[in-house]
């Protein structure tokens, strides 16, 4: 009984501290793209303050930094319709979308990605790792296969 009890706790900590980080994740990920296309930060900015650093990565800062703003712009001509003023982004963990038409991802990956919406279409996806942002772009091999990140800075 009492070992029912324990479990019982923390499982409902556990679950608990995942529905927040998650939450916080998400949030991230909305700042990241008002940043982006309402904000229009600088691509400096946005990787010193969104990017995660990968420690495998024997790039030099300048030459990540110059990868991440190729990735932006890449981005913003991919998302032009998103550059306005009175746009507004809603994030969810992709475990958790409402939505039922989304990229299928390596199930492994799934609690770290993030949806991106607007007026309920998904616009993109987003990896995080350690609250900060590992990637925004993706491929997909063939039109039935899954869709991986690609991450270079």
């Amino acid at each position: 009984m009492i070992i029912l009890r324990f479990l019982a706790h923390f499982f409902l900590i556990f679950s608990l501290f995942t529905y927040f980080q998650n939450e916080n994740e998400a949030e991230i990920v909305k700042s990241f793209f008002e940043d982006v296309f309402v904000h229009g930060k600088s691509s400096e900015y946005l990787y010193k303050d969104y990017a995660f650093k990968n420690p495998e990565n024997t790039k030099s800062t300048d030459e990540k930094v110059e990868i991440f703003s190729q990735h932006i712009l890449y981005l913003k001509s991919q998302k032009e319709h998103l550059s306005r003023k009175d746009i507004n982004f809603m994030v969810e963990n992709y475990n958790n979308s409402s939505s039922a038409n989304l990229l299928l991802f390596d199930k492994r990956a799934t609690k770290n990605i993030f949806v991106v919406y607007v007026e309920n279409k998904v616009e993109s996806y987003v990896l995080m790792n350690d609250n900060k942002i590992e990637s925004f772009n993706y491929v997909r091999k063939g039109s039935e296969g899954p869709a991986y990140f690609i991450n270079n800075f």
